[in-house]
């Protein structure tokens, strides 16, 4: 090569350089900023079985608070043990993220963000995260910033890059953010470094209110996240609804057998699930049919939650748990309750009593469709029957004494005051329905006493009498003090 041609080079590299100096560099935050989503949370997401996996992952935030770490630390650790835990689990998550990831990118970019980079060469776009840059490199595969430098950790270096700040992140591959720069972020917190070293700062509104996660099925989680809440699925569901069927079927027959009170438990909650299908199609016919529709805030957030099948399998699976646990002599009993022979081997006697438990299902299944699309005014009266095969399904089964039977339907009159009296435009503040319950409760204990004493004075009934006193008394003088 000539000195000329040299020459010619050298002041063509430098013009490029004060070119390249001139033109400013646009570093982008992902996670809520060109992703309205968060990339950690879509990649968790693919945990497989959902329903086992999830609750082990969604554990660490747990662990990590009864540990007295603080919110430092946790930001540090919290996403890295969640991401190490499910490739521990499940290592062909990444393989199955991949192929769904493009997917949710095109269906997640911010379009105010992606219209603002347009003009913006993709050569001068750095996408700097603290998620992981396996699963953002995922992310942008096939689509228009496939091309774009990633400043993001490993799966290894999560925790160190986190501890060390963005500002190291970029400098380890090369990139100083100068004043002719430009930032775009919807967190100034996690980015107050670039943002303090950058001469232009764009600042993204996040939808974290708005945003809805892919969110593969979990037992419940209608009845407890979007129907009502956790609170409510645990001290009605679990602490009201169970200890009645307990009290009604397990005390006075089974007493002292774990087993059967096992059994009982798990055919409960099968139960439940499809009831959990009927609460999703009531929601949805409320919002199509009715001018005021009761529908919470969750609702629109997870409107595409999808049930079915998922219901249906789980409850299946809890339904032959819980007939395996129900025991040898269990069964003969629950075969004998239904006409068939006890002496049926064991498979065959659990596909049958399957069935009739599948029955009382299908049966709680048809009310609650009955229910939701029958008119207001007939659904006060249907409420009743559906509340009915709730709780006397398990007649199907297992003998139920008559306090038993006594206190189920004082339960049933409890719920269905409540239903009546707010569809026909009441007040329910001045109800106390757990006292309603205790009335007619020692209502019913009356009139066996008259019958028999022997129906009443035995300690499951005086227990079923405590119960409701028990729970009758804090809603007297909560209801009591306010008025």
């Amino acid at each position: 090569m000539s000195r000329e041609t040299e020459k010619s080079v050298e002041r063509s590299m430098k013009v490029a350089k004060s070119d390249a100096a001139d033109t400013p560099r646009f570093y982008v935050d992902f996670d809520h900023t060109l992703l309205r989503s968060n990339s950690t949370q879509e990649f968790l997401r693919v945990a497989r079985p959902f329903a086992l996996i999830w609750p082990l992952i969604a554990a660490v935030s747990y662990v990590l608070r009864l540990t007295g770490a603080d919110a430092r630390r946790r930001f540090i650790w919290e996403d890295a043990l969640k991401v190490r835990l499910l490739r521990l689990l499940n290592p062909f998550a990444l393989s199955r993220f991949r192929k769904i990831a493009p997917e949710i990118a095109r269906e997640h970019f911010n379009l105010e963000v992606v219209d603002r980079l347009r003009a913006v060469s993709r050569d001068d776009i750095t996408i700097v995260s603290f998620g992981s840059r396996e699963i953002i490199s995922a992310l942008l595969r096939d689509t228009e910033f496939s091309t774009c430098e990633i400043v993001a950790p490993s799966f290894k270096s999560g925790p160190n890059d986190r501890r060390l700040g963005k500002i190291a992140m970029l400098e380890t591959h090369g990139r100083i953010p100068g004043p002719k720069d430009v930032l775009m972020t919807d967190n100034l917190d996690d980015d107050a470094d670039i943002d303090a070293a950058v001469g232009e700062t764009i600042h993204v509104e996040a939808d974290h209110d708005s945003y809805a996660y892919r969110q593969p099925y979990i037992p419940f989680f209608y009845t407890a996240k979007i129907k009502r809440t956790p609170g409510f699925f645990i001290k009605q569901v679990l602490l009201e609804e169970l200890p009645i069927v307990l009290l009604a079927f397990g005390l006075p027959t089974f007493a002292w057998n774990p087993s059967l009170w096992a059994c009982l438990v798990l055919l409960f909650l099968a139960l439940i699930l499809t009831y959990e299908l009927g609460y999703a199609e009531n929601d949805r016919v409320g919002e199509l049919k009715e001018s005021d529709p009761k529908l919470s805030k969750s609702y629109f957030k997870y409107r595409n939650y999808q049930l079915f099948p998922h219901a249906w399998i789980y409850a299946l699976g809890l339904t032959v748990l819980g007939l395996l646990v129900l025991g040898t002599e269990g069964r003969a009993l629950a075969l004998d309750h239904i006409y068939v022979s006890p002496d049926l081997p064991l498979w065959q006697g659990i596909a049958v009593l399957s069935a009739a438990w599948l029955g009382v299902m299908v049966l709680a299944r048809l009310v609650f469709w009955a229910f939701n699309q029958a008119p207001l005014l007939w659904r006060v009266y249907i409420y009743a029957p559906l509340h009915m095969v709730k709780y006397l399904g398990f007649v199907v089964f297992f003998s139920i004494p008559a306090a038993g039977l006594i206190l189920i339907y004082a339960h049933i009159v409890r719920t269905w005051s409540l239903y009546a009296v707010r569809r026909s435009g009441g007040s329910v503040d001045f109800l106390l329905s757990q006292a309603v319950r205790t009335v007619f409760l020692i209502f019913g204990f009356g009139v066996l006493m008259e019958i028999d004493p022997g129906l009443v004075l035995n300690w499951p009934a005086m227990a079923m009498l405590a119960f409701c006193f028990v729970r009758a008394f804090p809603e007297i003088l909560k209801k009591a003090g306010s008025t």
